[in-house]
């Protein structure tokens, strides 16, 4: 036992890829709705809640469940911060929208994608958090009124 783990015996050592999970994360409904109001291309606080205004129909989220919401996303790697505009993960964006095809409108589709992800585990795999500062998303707010 012990010795050098990188001398081999003149065999070739293969190395193992691990992903850390840090913890455990769970999304909410609120969650949903704002992940799938999430446009395609990479957006701003300010595009990403307009967004989810005129998909939900509803006043915008709150500070606390926005950053709520993107840092989870951020720890769970659905979502990605493109050199300051936020963006959601090739692989997770069609999981999202994968009702929008079949489903009767927009609402029907979010949903399906809430039915499914609501409450499930998912690995953290980063500590990444979202930096916006309550006064940075009130002002947000105020350029939409």
């Amino acid at each position: 036992m012990g010795g050098d783990p990188t001398n081999a015996g003149g065999r070739s050592l293969e190395v193992a890829k691990v992903e850390v999970v840090v913890g455990s994360i769970q999304f909410n409904a609120r969650d949903a709705e704002l992940l799938y109001s999430f446009p395609k291309p990479a957006s701003d606080v300010a595009t990403i809640v307009r967004c989810f205004v005129f998909l939900n129909r509803a006043a915008p989220p709150s500070f606390g469940e926005l950053t709520s919401c993107l840092t989870k996303g951020l720890r769970a790697g659905i979502i990605r911060e493109d050199g300051g505009p936020f963006v959601i993960d090739d692989n997770w964006y069609g999981r999202i929208h994968k009702a929008d095809a079949t489903a009767e409108n927009e609402i029907e589709a979010m949903l399906e994608f809430e039915s499914g992800f609501v409450s499930v585990d998912f690995d953290e795999t980063t500590a990444a958090a979202c930096a916006i500062t309550e006064e940075e998303y009130e002002s947000v707010l105020a350029k939409l009124r």
